[in-house]
């Protein structure tokens, strides 16, 4: 007999002995087996409702504190760290608070509720001395600075405006120390950094709206007439 006729009559005898298991009854699980199997799920559902519930039971919830409430807070941690380690202490004024160290002076704008996030107006100086010329305006979204220069005494004005949220800067306490100022409705810090050769007065206030630093090469009594600044 040929291979390949005795091949296919082996396949044929082989599907027809098998035909029988090509389509098997449905498979029934018993009573039991279904009872068991449905108390294993109910106790997995209840089991991960449990897990839900712990995890939204320990969920922690998010900060409220806004900017003014967070440096209130960083500023009581100083105050801790002061009394612990006596390295820092806490500058308090009525529109500043600030962490002094050993060289500088950390200032931050208090106020800061309801004040523009951006520089939306710039201020100018309402006159200056004789001599002085307005050299340059350096401004971006936070900030402004205006420099003014007396080309005879190289004098300098420089006028800066900040937004309050932004408004960190460090100020040297090795050669000045603040002092609180109030002239004509101001209120603010006044630094004297004068030495033998050279005049510089600094004042800084909160108008409202921005911090407005004025820094002069001008003692104090001569920079107070400067103070004016208006809108442009």
């Amino acid at each position: 007999m040929c291979e390949n006729i005795f091949k296919e009559l082996l396949g044929e005898m082989m599907k027809s002995e098998f035909a029988e298991y090509d389509n098997p009854p449905k498979w029934k699980f018993s009573l039991k087996h279904r009872i068991a199997m449905k108390r294993i799920f109910a106790q997995y559902e209840r089991n991960k409702l449990k897990v839900n519930e712990r995890t939204t039971a320990v969920e922690l919830p998010r900060s409220r504190l806004n900017f003014k409430q967070r440096i209130v807070l960083a500023l009581i941690i100083v105050l801790l760290m002061t009394l612990l380690v006596g390295w820092v202490a806490v500058f308090v004024s009525k529109d500043f608070h600030g962490i002094v160290y050993a060289d500088n002076t950390h200032l931050f704008a208090v106020n800061t509720e309801n004040a523009p996030t951006k520089i939306e107006y710039q201020y100018t100086l309402d006159h200056v001395p004789e001599g002085f010329e307005l050299i340059k305006t350096v401004s971006s979204p936070t900030f402004v600075y205006t420099y003014y220069l007396n080309n005879s005494t190289k004098q300098t004005i420089v006028l800066e405006q900040s937004v309050k949220s932004q408004y960190d800067p460090h100020y040297d306490n090795e050669h000045g120390k603040f002092d609180e100022f109030n002239i004509n409705g101001k209120t603010g810090l006044f630094i004297d950094f004068s030495t033998e050769k050279l005049n510089n007065s600094t004042f800084i206030w909160d108008n409202g709206d921005y911090i407005i630093e004025i820094s002069l090469d001008l003692d104090k009594d001569s920079a107070i007439d400067l103070l004016e600044i208006n809108k442009l």
